[in-house]
């Protein structure tokens, strides 16, 4: 029997296909178009093919906006089944996919006024908020409220800090995320950009010298937060530097002792901008 409350996510979230099904969670993927060609990430185009194409592509892979009636199918696939609706979106500062959902329910409420949906804007980007939606796949499944799992799940996902390394600054300059001045001053002093979330956008948060060791200063940042890690759960994340991101997750075994790791991969959605990189998602309480 299928619970009352039905969890919906975007592509953006990296939530794995398998995840999606065994949580039944639906997700709506995102289009990119990389030379010409338009691909649903998610669907047709997994993390893997990506940085394959993203290496060998003519020009900047892009992103499309969801539109509102895409996503209004999807309400109104489950609103005629009698289900209550929770959609966690990728933060409405670097995508439209938010307005288009309130556009979407707003059409939904026009024709059916008693139905229930609540749409959370995570402000984040990346796998924590398919994390966030597993967990609320969970509440659900126990038979929690719409609003309570809203609450619980806008928590859960808020506590969550993310420290991220992209292998290098060319693709966020060509993505337009960090300035020309920025990219020839780093390549110069052999530089790279430790990433974050800053107000729902990726925002360099500082600067780690030399390419030598760069998991272990990473480590060392986010002791310097002095907020344990211990006994809880941590998300590390990988796009395309598999050797980095072993040795990234031994050395958060060794130095955090979280009670759980889980290794993820960026998906094209995310990786159209920031290219290779590894991070991780941490607690701040």
């Amino acid at each position: 029997m299928s619970s009352k409350v039905k969890i919906i996510t975007d592509s953006a979230s990296d939530l794995l296909p398998e995840e999606a099904k065994k949580y039944d969670i639906e997700v709506i993927p995102f289009s990119i178009f990389i030379d010409g060609k338009e691909y649903k990430t998610g669907i047709d185009l997994l993390s893997e093919d990506f940085y394959k194409l993203q290496k060998t592509c003519k020009e900047v892979p892009t992103t499309s906006l969801v539109a509102p009636e895409v996503i209004y199918d999807t309400f109104k696939k489950y609103v005629v089944e009698g289900r209550e609706i929770l959609l966690i979106t990728i933060s409405s500062k670097g995508s439209g996919f938010y307005n288009s959902a309130r556009l979407a329910s707003e059409m939904i409420a026009d024709e059916y006024p008693d139905a229930k949906i609540k749409i959370l804007d995570t402000q984040k980007f990346a796998y924590v908020y398919a994390y966030g939606a597993i967990e609320a796949a969970k509440m659900a499944e126990q038979g929690m409220g719409l609003d309570e799992i809203y609450e619980k799940t806008k928590e859960l996902i808020s506590d969550f800090e993310v420290y991220a390394v992209p292998e290098s600054l060319v693709y966020l300059e060509k993505g337009g995320r960090i300035n020309k001045a920025s990219l020839i001053f780093g390549s110069a002093l052999d530089l790279k950009p430790m990433i974050s979330i800053r107000d729902g956008l990726i925002e360099s948060v500082g600067m780690l010298r030399g390419t030598k060791k760069i998991p272990q200063k990473l480590i060392k940042k986010i002791k310097e937060t002095g907020i344990s890690q211990e006994g809880k759960t941590v998300i590390v994340v990988n796009g395309d530097m598999d050797e980095t991101t072993q040795e990234f997750v031994e050395l958060v075994k060794a130095e955090l002792n979280p009670g759980e790791i889980l290794v993820k991969p960026i998906g094209p959605t995310i990786a159209t901008h920031v290219g290779p990189v590894f991070g991780i998602f941490f607690h701040l309480s």
